[in-house]
């Protein structure tokens, strides 16, 4: 039986298996004593008949009762699982992205055609690789090496990358060498979390900072940012005081509004297991999170699983990604592209012992919602300069969607969301009248965007054209009011004052329009007042349908003419 252990201490689940056998055979008044180690092994060699078997035989004994129901468990869905399996169809990374070196943790720019992945070489005079980090870029269906991150990489180990959509946000783990420093770099624990921005100037990721805020004296690894990278989830590992035993669960941490990470906490007993969990990747449409476990029932090892976060912030019970994406061995590191389906994930099913990336299309029961992708710059509108703006996309209940602060350098974002049949876009600064539109879901945001942003200025004047009232009425609909939220924002952030003039189109008498015009242009001054806004600061204007600027002839037109315009007077 030492020999059985043995092997089981090295993962060698077959050869584990068969003095094992050979001892029930020799006994056979010990099998019942041996049946759970029997199941087990067998269960971990990927020959589940043989454990449901040894399961079911050992429920025929009275006197026998299996301790292990995480195991039970497992045996029973790794047996259907195994003769129900999905269709999947993976195959190897092609191009040089593979090599004789193990490749791993790969991190997936939105747009799909990039992505940083982790290589362990061969150093030496070590017994152990070095971990460094490699960019890869997809031409057509090949993926070629581009460069080996210099500026990060070091002769110790970096490794599980995650990159916000844009890839201008680098997210990793680092972790102390074997006499326990991180040599240039300050460290909390073993490993640490760190970050560094990518640098538009000199085409280079800045220089690493540790996320202290973030870190602990224990472990930290394997970071997930979301697409617009106001989240961060990651995996911490550390010894119960009370049972010394290793718990390894997976955190979150948010950004507040000054752009800090906050104090992380725990997911909920949902995700988390008595197992260990690792590998989190949230998907772009902001709500399917895949991870690694091996503390649900699975086919052995760490499996992958999904879950779905609903509206109120819970999560739903993981599934199983299943077989054979998922077998007796362990499974992690998959990145799932914007479409939903498409994935990328490590694997040494080829050669044991040496993972390389595949790519292979998700069932539909556990692939992510498809998302748009949308991709801008923001500019001063008369010096042309570059301008770090906040960048969202809502729904049209209000709901961001995703929300991003363009790059100072360059003005330029990415930001990635659920497709919705409409969606409305803001761009805010407070020195510059915001930016706001409505469009109809990503049929629109097919292209580079330019936003130009026109600095605020006495005498300039910004056009509503979405705000809502009901029909023939002052009332203001009920509904969201993007833009009306944005100029409360705009005025609460800053000092100006403004003439609220209302518009209409030409149905109707004169003095009806007269009237109407004015009575909506108090209901926008209402408004602000209740979102804090002091009335001194406002005064307003009806001038009815008397200043078209489009013919009232068509419904274009009188679209255009139904209007509210903010004048800046001081």
């Amino acid at each position: 039986m030492l020999k059985s252990q043995i092997y089981e201490k090295r993962n060698d689940w077959d050869n584990a298996l068969v003095p094992l056998l050979q001892a029930t055979e020799a006994h056979p008044d010990k099998r019942q004593k041996w049946l759970e180690s029997l199941i087990r092994l067998s269960y971990r060699a990927g020959r589940y008949d043989e454990a449901f078997d040894a399961m079911q035989e050992g429920y025929m004994n009275s006197d026998w009762s299996m301790k292990d129901q995480l195991l039970n468990q497992s045996v029973r869905f790794a047996k259907m699982a195994f003769e129900s399996p999905t269709e999947l169809d993976p195959s190897k990374l092609g191009g040089d992205v593979n090599t004789d070196d193990p490749e791993y943790y790969p991190a997936l720019f939105a747009s799909g055609d990039r992505m940083i992945f982790t290589r362990e070489l061969d150093y030496p005079g070590r017994s152990f690789g070095q971990e460094d980090f490699y960019e890869a870029e997809r031409v057509g269906e090949v993926w070629q090496t581009v460069r080996s991150i210099a500026e990060i990489n070091t002769t110790r180990n970096e490794g599980a990358p995650s990159i916000r959509g844009d890839g201008r946000l680098l997210v990793f783990t680092a972790c102390a060498g074997v006499d326990g420093s991180y040599g240039n770099r300050s460290g909390e624990g073993s490993c640490d979390l760190f970050q560094s921005n990518f640098n538009v100037k000199t085409s280079a990721y800045n220089e690493a900072i540790n996320l202290s805020q973030l870190n602990s004296t224990s472990w930290e690894s394997q970071p997930a940012l979301s697409a617009d990278g106001q989240q961060l989830y990651f995996v911490r590992a550390f010894r119960s005081k009370e049972s010394n035993e290793l718990v390894q669960d997976i955190y979150i941490s948010e950004r507040n509004e000054a752009g800090l990470w906050m104090q992380p906490s725990r997911l909920s007993d949902v995700i988390n297991t008595a197992g260990r969990e690792e590998n989190p990747f949230l998907h772009s449409d902001g709500v399917s999170l895949y991870f690694a476990s091996d503390g649900l029932p699975g086919m052995g090892g760490m499996d992958l699983y999904v879950s779905r976060k609903s509206e109120d912030g819970s999560w739903s019970t993981p599934e199983n990604l299943g077989y054979p994406i998922n077998t007796s061995g362990d499974e992690n590191s998959l990145q799932v592209f914007a479409d939903g389906r498409h994935a990328i994930f490590a694997t040494d099913r080829e050669e044991p012992g040496n993972l390389d990336l595949w790519e292979f299309e998700l069932p539909e029961a556990v692939s992510a919602n498809a998302v748009a992708l949308w991709q801008g710059g923001v500019f001063d509108s008369k010096t042309r300069t570059p301008v770090s703006a906040r960048v969202q996309v809502l729904n049209k209940a209000g709901v961001i969607l995703s929300t991003q602060r363009s790059n100072p350098d360059d003005g330029q974002f990415t930001l990635s969301y659920s497709n919705e049949e409409e969606v409305i876009v803001q761009v805010e600064h407070p020195d510059f009248a915001f930016f706001s539109t409505t469009l109809q879901g990503a049929s629109e945001l097919d292209s580079f965007v330019p936003i130009p942003l026109e600095r605020l200025r006495v005498g300039m004047t910004m056009t509503l054209r979405d705000v809502r009232f009901e029909k023939s009425s002052a009332d203001l609909a009920d509904s969201f009011q993007p833009e009306l939220e944005q100029l409360a924002k705009t005025m609460l952030q800053s000092e100006i004052r403004i003439e609220i003039i209302g518009h209409t189109d030409g149905d109707g008498s004169f003095e009806n329009n007269m009237i109407l015009s004015r009575q909506r242009a108090e209901s926008v001054a209402d408004f602000l007042e209740k979102r804090g806004v002091d009335r001194t600061r406002m005064e307003l204007l009806g001038l009815g349908a008397s200043v078209p600027i489009q013919s009232n002839d068509t419904d274009e037109g009188k679209a255009m003419n139904r209007r509210t315009e903010i004048v800046v007077i001081n």
